[in-house]
């Protein structure tokens, strides 16, 4: 389920603006959803790539960007997600993501996980759980480590924890990934080589 996301912006006062803002929108292909003055709806919540370029784009053209707090607080929980589950953090012992977010975020758990929530439509906890077996379906796919080194990368206690986590979020084995990787690596190693 989408949700759409306002991003408001200082010194649209006409109907010309307005164009030239659909245009900076237009050529960053970000979709927008409505344009008024001073405010432009949004499909979905803007990456952090995103907002940068467009910040640049609009300050070039004598526009600001102001961003609502809720919404730089999901692309700050976001980041902090990638940052934790991208397979290079290192997990202590009795590891928990609300301290990393209390620690980094300097703010309550519970408040953020609320927030989160109501912005995104799905629990910070099932966000997170979906980020960790799409960067464990990208392991499958693409390299040839083990389950147990995959969950040791991406925070699970165990491979046995990993598999049933898939199993419970995509409905699918891991052991159908892994086939994916030995038709794609046949595949590379059958094809002809260019004359």
């Amino acid at each position: 389920m989408l949700s759409n996301y306002k991003v408001f912006i200082k010194g649209m006062v006409c109907d010309r603006c307005i164009l030239t803002i659909r245009d900076v929108f237009r050529e960053l292909d970000i979709p927008v959803v409505n344009i008024s003055l001073g405010e432009v709806t949004t499909v979905s919540a803007l990456s952090a790539p995103d907002v940068d370029t467009l910040s640049r784009k609009l300050a070039a053209l004598g526009f600001t960007l102001l961003e609502d707090r809720k919404t730089k607080l999901v692309r700050d929980i976001k980041m902090l997600v990638e940052q934790v589950y991208s397979g290079d953090y290192d997990f202590p012992d009795h590891f928990r993501f609300s301290d990393v977010v209390v620690r980094t975020l300097n703010r309550d758990y519970d408040t953020v996980s609320s927030i989160f929530s109501a912005a995104e439509a799905t629990t910070l906890e099932r966000y997170i759980m979906e980020y960790r077996i799409e960067k464990a379906k990208e392991l499958l796919v693409y390299t040839d480590e083990t389950l147990a080194g995959m969950a040791y990368r991406l925070g699970f206690s165990s491979a046995a924890h990993l598999s049933r986590q898939f199993k419970a979020t995509t409905g699918l084995n891991t052991s159908w990934f892994k086939e994916i990787r030995k038709t794609k690596l046949s595949l590379s190693h059958n094809e002809d080589p260019l004359p």
